[in-house]
């Protein structure tokens, strides 16, 4: 994986990948915050939408409003790498 600001990576690839729907970037945020104890900045995560979607790990399914979902290459990743006790998610 390239390198990436792990604090928004992490969360933003499990919250897409525990949801299976689409949702946009500043939906990504607020779930984080709501479901996170100590959430990355939005910024990052907007950052971190980007980079991921570039990376082949999410993918634009609207046209009209940006919304994500995770790939299979970021599902993939997801199953083999990311523990989910380390992100803070409850």
């Amino acid at each position: 994986m390239p390198e990436f600001d792990a604090d928004a990576i992490a969360p933003t690839l499990r919250l897409l990948y525990q949801s299976g729907v689409g949702i946009a970037p500043s939906g990504i945020a607020a779930n984080l915050d709501d479901r996170m104890d100590d959430p990355p900045a939005r910024a990052s995560v907007l950052n971190a939408v980007r980079e991921l979607s570039e990376a082949d790990y999410l993918r634009s399914i609207s046209d009209v409003e940006s919304c994500y979902v995770i790939t299979e290459h970021g599902r993939d990743y997801v199953e083999s790498e990311l523990d989910d006790e380390a992100l803070g998610l409850h």
